[in-house]
């Protein structure tokens, strides 16, 4: 009879072992699936913040380019080809006023990120002197 009970009580014990295992390892991957997410947003926000350096390089780069072009013009240029800088790419106007001040817009794109520099020139008419007035980010 000690050896029935026995048996008896090995398989009540075997029951209660499978929730307490099925409960564990919930929890084992719920912590990796959280651990998943939390490195897949920090990866992207890092991915973000270089796009949207080489977006602002491209700008930059795009407005040296027009301000140069502008200067060895004496003008305004017209109409400013996009501009490939590397892999990302660089959109650029250019505005005359009329009045001796010309304003250059150069939009830096990498893949979805964009980035924006207005510069302001001036140029006297009767010496031909072009000073930079201001070179700065917009917003889009």
């Amino acid at each position: 009879m000690i050896r029935m009970n026995l048996k008896a009580k090995d398989k009540r014990s075997g029951i209660s072992a499978l929730p307490t295992i099925l409960l564990v390892s919930a929890i084992i991957i719920e912590i990796a699936v959280i651990g998943v997410i939390l490195a897949s947003t920090l990866s992207n926000a890092r991915f973000s913040d270089r796009l949207a350096s080489e977006a602002l390089g491209a700008a930059r780069s795009g407005a040296h380019d027009a301000i140069l072009k502008v200067i060895r013009e004496k003008g305004c240029p017209g109409s400013l080809p996009d501009m490939a800088v590397g892999s990302r790419s660089a959109e650029r106007t250019c505005e005359d006023d009329g009045a001796g001040r010309i304003t250059i817009e150069s939009t830096g794109s990498a893949f979805t990120r964009k980035k924006r520099i207005e510069v302001i020139i001036g140029i006297d008419s009767i010496t031909g002197k072009v000073s930079l007035q201001s070179f700065k980010e917009v917003s889009l």
